[in-house]
């Protein structure tokens, strides 16, 4: 195993939840690296209830591996990274309803907007930390190489966001500090 970005996704079977099958994602990738006892908590760190993001720890021990989730068209994804900093995941199927499309478009600001922007938008909120506590609307996307800079208001630095596979269904975008090291990704 690299130090670097193992991403897992599993479809949701009806009437499961899906929080409980990308805990189970979360635990086995952290088992892969090494660790003994993972365990999964949410806090949210404005209201401490338990909707936050994702946290792993070993048997309630810090841990140097940060840990994503998101769900999309019926799956659970999650990802795990060594090191600690900036890292998000976002997913969103492919073809959204003329509904939601018409949605995300208001929310970017954007008329031209797809899935695929929104998820590197949401996941450059989500490893800011704020979530959308920001204004979608106020992420700045440039095109670096094989992804995008994403400039979010008060953040220090800009983040780097890239597509990553996963279900042909979906679109996942990753969010990480400038540097982050490099994926592998299961099913």
């Amino acid at each position: 195993m690299t130090a670097g970005l193992d991403v897992r996704w599993c479809r949701v079977p009806p009437g499961q939840d899906r929080r409980r099958i990308a805990d189970e994602l979360l635990v086995a990738a952290l088992r892969d690296r090494g660790i003994r006892s993972p365990r999964i908590g949410r806090v949210c760190p404005w209201c401490g209830g338990p909707h936050g993001a994702a946290r792993a720890t070993d048997d309630g021990t810090s841990i140097d591996v940060a840990v994503s989730v998101s769900y999309a068209g019926g799956w659970a994804i999650a990802a795990t990274r060594a090191g600690d900093g900036a890292f998000a995941i976002d997913a969103e199927p492919r073809t959204l309803d003329p509904g939601a499309q018409h949605r995300l478009r208001v929310a970017l600001g954007d008329d031209t907007a797809d899935a695929a922007t929104w998820t590197r938008v949401e996941a450059a909120l989500k490893a800011d930390g704020r979530g959308l506590r920001v204004d979608p609307a106020t992420v700045r996307l440039t095109r670096q190489g094989d992804g995008w800079l994403a400039h979010v208001p008060d953040h220090p630095g800009a983040l780097l966001v890239r597509e990553l596979p996963g279900p042909a269904e979906v679109v996942l975008s990753v969010a990480t500090a400038a540097g982050a090291a490099s994926d592998r990704s299961t099913r």
